[in-house]
């Protein structure tokens, strides 16, 4: 507080920062001249490449896409295959003798077997 005082006393309460006379009417011609001048650049010519490339660039995307999802679903289908394939050898291996015992544990009565067979897909039976 002392401190304040004594640089009051000293310096006064007037500031001492002053502007010259005219100094802002002029401020903004003066600083337009002190910018160097800039050259215009010339937009650069879009070629038909720029144009398409994004375009090509989605259907390659989608064409990726359909060929990663046909593999993958021809591949689960060559399993499904596979497991039928080796259901009907199972099945043909199979003595008669068996399949009784087999159809009793799964506790089907003989209309629930033949709504399935019946209903069953003609292409497992060939």
């Amino acid at each position: 507080m002392k401190e304040e005082k004594y640089l009051i006393e000293k310096c006064g309460k007037e500031n001492p920062f002053k502007t010259p006379e005219g100094y802002f009417e002029n401020f903004t011609r003066n600083i337009m001249e002190q910018l160097p001048e800039k050259e215009i650049q010339a937009v650069p010519e879009t070629t038909l490449w720029h144009r398409i490339r994004p375009w090509i660039y989605m259907a390659a995307m989608f064409c990726g896409l359909m060929f990663g999802a046909r593999l993958f679903l021809h591949d689960t289908e060559t399993a499904q295959e596979e497991s039928a394939s080796s259901l009907q050898l199972f099945s043909s291996s199979l003595p008669d003798e068996y399949i009784d015992p087999i159809v009793d544990q799964t506790m089907m009565d003989d209309y629930t077997l033949y709504q399935y067979l019946t209903d069953a897909d003609i292409e497992i039976y060939k």
